[in-house]
């Protein structure tokens, strides 16, 4: 259209140059002035309109081509960072959509899953109903183990607050009115859930000898030795890691290492963001000293494996006690409880949030009465982007709604999840407790947990009030402090008759 424009204007000027030249030199009047001139105007016309219009047409054609026509496909997924942002920035139309899934597809194709799935994901977020984007995402998180599990389980990976919002906004409706992408995601977490459920009903081992025995017939670890630290055996396996039984080569020292291997958990594009979280986080938590906290000795990189050199403790995590037949008495409960809270009130203070409180990590030792809470900042390194919002992190049945909703998580979410551990510790069940993620999710946010006194009559009504404040849905509603609720757990436990079961 360009070169037609500049045809037409140059015939017109040509035709009106003409027409100059016969009136000077011919002395005669001519009629070549009026076409030339309507000729030139039409030329200059269709140059300005190509000049402006022609680049977005152009766009628009390679948009709806698509990756596949013409462009190089290898390159772009080199470049996917800056793709899938240059996408996300773009206006929502069928050829941005249409670049979007091929983009997925490609990435599924190529087994870069957790790429695939950011693009899924924020494909369904701009059409749930596009396509078969829906089948597709629920496929890629029941494979990597992301859409749900038991409660109770320990969370593998991290959830996102738009899967969660929409998991709850399908929950409301009935099986029949959900639509295909809905339904593929519920039927995947619902399998997931049925999977993990039976794995956390295995009994397993926890107390330090019968750990010390499994780790005899377990094989040996395939690495021997991470900085200075040698390797014994494995003492513990989780959703962060390995944890092992090592020695201190330069000080002969037992210690407690905790292997996590962020290059095999992390993609190339999230795995520097994981590795300065990982030791700002390591080292945050090593200026905790509290005789309630772990202490922290060092923390390393080797061969793909971060690690944390730690304490090395011996007894067993409170949750050996949490079944109704293997209950502490109540007044030792509200001791721990106690302690447990001072301690996060102590971490608060410093700007440090556990994120995971549970039994399970809350290790006792009733030979030396020695309480001490672990993994304090583990859970914060799992998320895929330390500013992005949206990351759920923790145990499902022990998280607040706050943290479960993605929001802001401050030392009130702890306190929440101290009361879901103390409820469980006393009663040997759990406050919230449903068949599948989205049930537990839905139980969480919105439904009161039953009373205390329901299971345990025999308690004094206080022990209930504080377990009732601390799981206040409304994070300005619990205990302000740790030291507060700390406080409250000490005037209750001397109420109870000593040697109560």
């Amino acid at each position: 259209m360009r070169k037609i424009g500049l045809i037409a204007a140059l015939l017109g000027l040509v035709m009106l140059a003409f027409d100059v030249a016969l009136r000077l030199f011919g002395d005669r009047g001519t009629w070549f002035w009026l076409p030339g001139l309507i000729v030139a105007i039409v030329g200059a016309s269709l140059l300005l309109w190509a000049k402006f219009q022609a680049p977005s047409l152009v766009i628009g054609a390679r948009a709806a081509a698509g990756p596949a026509a013409g462009a190089d496909t290898a390159k772009l997924l080199d470049n996917f960072e800056q793709r899938f942002a240059e996408l996300k920035t773009r206006k929502t139309d069928s050829a941005a959509e249409a670049e979007l899934y091929a983009l997925g597809t490609e990435l599924e194709a190529r087994a870069r899953w957790a790429q695939a799935t950011a693009v899924y994901r924020h494909l369904m977020r701009l059409d749930p109903g596009y396509r078969d984007v829906g089948l597709r995402l629920g496929g890629l998180l029941d494979r990597q183990g992301k859409t749900g599990m038991a409660p109770g389980a320990v969370l593998r990976n991290p959830v996102t607050l738009p899967d969660a919002q929409q998991v709850l906004r399908s929950v409301a409706r009935a099986p029949a009115e959900r639509s295909a992408p809905e339904a593929a995601m519920a039927a995947a977490t619902d399998r997931r859930v049925r999977s993990d459920r039976a794995a956390a009903a295995r009994p397993s081992a926890t107390s330090d000898d019968a750990v010390a025995l499994a780790a005899e017939r377990a094989p040996a670890p395939s690495v021997r030795q991470l900085g200075r630290y040698r390797l014994e055996r494995e003492i513990g396996r989780g959703a962060m890691g390995t944890v092992y039984l090592g020695r201190d080569m330069a000080i002969n020292r037992a210690v407690a290492i905790k292997a996590i291997p962020l290059a095999s958990e992390f993609d190339d594009a999230e795995l520097h963001d994981a590795r300065v979280r990982f030791f700002r986080e390591a080292e945050t938590a090593g200026r905790l000293n509290h005789p309630n906290i772990v202490t922290i000795y060092d923390v390393g990189e080797e061969g793909g494996l971060a690690y944390i050199a730690m304490e090395y403790l011996r007894g067993q995590h409170l949750s050996e006690y949490a079944a109704s037949d293997r209950l502490l008495e109540p007044r030792k409960v509200l001791e721990l409880g106690t302690r447990t809270a001072d301690a996060l009130g102590f971490a608060h203070k410093q700007q440090v949030v556990h994120r995971d409180i549970k039994p399970a990590n809350l290790m006792y030792d009733p030979a030396t009465d020695v309480l001490k809470i672990t993994d304090f900042g583990i859970a914060r390194i799992t998320g895929a982007g330390s500013t992005r919002t949206g990351i759920v992190l923790g145990t499902p049945s022990f998280m607040s709604p706050e943290q479960l909703e993605g929001r802001t998580v401050t030392g009130h979410s702890d306190l929440f999840s101290l009361g879901v551990s103390l409820f469980q510790l006393l009663t040997g069940q759990l406050p919230f407790a449903a068949d599948s993620m989205t049930g537990l999710m839905q139980q969480i946010a919105e439904a009161p947990h039953p009373p205390l006194r329901a299971f345990r009559p025999d308690l004094p009504a206080c022990v209930e009030t504080v377990i009732d404040r601390a799981l206040a849905k409304d994070p300005d509603s619990r205990f302000d402090t740790g030291a507060q609720m700390a406080a409250a757990l000490e005037d209750c436990r001397v109420r109870i008759p000593s040697g109560m079961p």
